[in-house]
């Protein structure tokens, strides 16, 4: 991964949390931990997105 895309990872997790405070929100460790991974290019969005929903989504029976 280059240094741009580092910088927009770096910004897009910063706008991701900073969104999220505003309602009063912080991320938990599991997620800060998958935030770092994302922004050091070890996981996608779409593999963020998919382990969040797993860990935090509610399943209907």
């Amino acid at each position: 991964m280059n240094i741009y895309s580092h910088l927009d990872r770096k910004k897009q997790v910063q706008f991701a949390v900073g969104m999220a405070a505003l309602d009063g929100g912080t991320p938990s460790a599991f997620t800060k931990n998958l935030l770092t991974e994302y922004e050091n290019g070890r996981v996608t969005s779409d593999q963020l997105k998919q382990a969040i929903l797993k860990k935090y989504a509610k399943t209907s029976n």
